[in-house]
């Protein structure tokens, strides 16, 4: 069933009663003190009460598909200590050595596999973004066009034109999202971008013709270190939500914001090559913020070719836009994958077969339910998915395959 964002709002807002509990704040502040993990294990134990041994191995379950294992150190997870306290405050009790969930607990349970859903169906969805992107390049563009007329910075105004056609862009994507327009909304995010090549393009030239050094430089370079680095974390989330909703109108958002990183480095560049010239006497290095105005242009350039092709494409999937959040997911689950094998082939060599039935189990199988519930950590499409990673360890060197076994590579 999908779950529509506005009746989460409602959900989050309503000040609800409770059964077990004096309120919903008494509930949240008993919560409040309960450690995220073992907040996982409580929907674990909404299936059926469990051991302290099947409460151990749920949570290495758990560590096993985040990833979570080589960030902590073993103090940070007291299981025993997690236990003790869940039964002190009354949302577990030991009945024939078993931990079973209380009435409290089975509330507390309940309410984080409703709130868990709900939060990831608003926080990660398309029109969250949508807002989210059309405030950033607002408040970005005014910035930029500010700062670089006052500064006659052309690669700071060149980003500002880009960030203004964004805004555009932008408000279309969230009217696409509104009457189920993607690929429409796609197009028009491509031809967005063509016209700030244009812009950018007509302000290098302009630069080339008539060069002259930035004024106040330093602060022209922090308002473009600052928005840079918004946009960065802007093109991450851009990323995250349009991969997990499977909306290339948001990824073609995600690739442009990450231009938008990459061109503040670039205006930063010119406008220290500019404060070298003045100081310098040099006065070729006024071209620099010209050349960072016209690399922007190229760059706005090749990212709309790219997606023109992408939207050219039959059966094109999410998953081949290019972006460095793919690049770093892909590594994250590489890492994931190889220390789960560097503890499998630790005491000695195992079959292809017999590493398969071991990532069935660990990686495809007994999914904990916070991972269900959130879409996150790693969640392989199928058992043999492990071969790929082998193939990848082998030619790595990582790895040795002699033919019959997997062995780990000495050093």
């Amino acid at each position: 069933m999908k779950i529509n964002p506005k009746s989460l709002m409602r959900t989050v807002h309503q000040h609800r009663a409770t059964k077990y509990w004096e309120s919903m704040d008494e509930m949240h502040r008993v919560m409040d003190t309960i450690e995220g993990h073992f907040k996982a294990l409580l929907l674990e134990l909404l299936e059926a009460p469990m051991s302290d041994r099947g409460l151990r191995d749920a949570m290495r379950r758990l560590e096993t598909r985040m990833g979570m294992g080589h960030r902590r150190k073993p103090k940070d997870l007291d299981l025993g200590r997690d236990i003790a306290h869940a039964v002190e405050i009354g949302v577990l009790e030991e009945k024939g050595g078993e931990y079973h969930l209380t009435p409290k607990g089975r509330e507390v349970a309940e309410h984080v596999q409703e709130v868990i859903p709900l939060f990831f169906d608003v926080v990660l969805s398309p029109s969250t973004a949508s807002y989210a992107t059309i405030i950033v390049h607002v408040l970005l563009s005014v910035l930029k066009l500010l700062f670089g007329i006052v500064s006659r910075s052309a690669g700071l105004i060149a980003d500002g034109i880009d960030n203004t056609a964004d805004t555009v862009s932008s408000i279309f994507v969230w009217i696409g999202l509104r009457f189920n327009k993607e690929r429409m909304v796609s197009l028009f995010i491509v031809f967005m971008m063509g016209l700030s090549v244009i812009g950018v393009g007509i302000m290098s030239v302009r630069k080339i013709l008539h060069p002259e050094p930035v004024q106040d430089g330093l602060v022209a370079f922090i308002v473009s270190i600052f928005c840079g680095i918004i946009m960065l974390v802007l093109s991450a989330y851009q990323f995250t939500v349009g991969r997990r909703n499977a909306h290339f109108a948001v990824l073609c958002q995600s690739i442009d914001s990450r231009n938008h990183f990459l061109t503040s480095l670039l205006v930063c560049i010119g406008i220290a090559f500019s404060f070298v010239a003045v100081h310098t006497g040099i006065s070729w290095f006024l071209y620099a913020d010209a050349a960072a105005s016209a690399i922007i242009g190229l760059i706005i350039l090749k990212s709309t070719v790219e997606l023109v092709i992408q939207l050219a494409a039959s059966g094109v999937e999410e998953g081949s836009v290019r972006h460095f959040m793919g690049k770093a997911m892909d590594k994250m689950k590489e890492r994931l994958v190889f220390e789960w094998l560097s503890k499998q082939l630790v005491e000695g060599p195992l079959s292809g077969s017999m590493l398969e039935d071991r990532f069935k189990r660990d990686f495809y199988e007994d999914t904990p339910k916070i991972l269900m519930l959130s879409g996150m950590g790693f969640r392989p499409e199928s058992p043999k998915d492990i071969y790929l990673y082998l193939d990848r360890f082998t030619k790595k060197r990582s790895l040795r395959f002699d033919g019959n076994a997997y062995a780990l590579r000495a050093g």
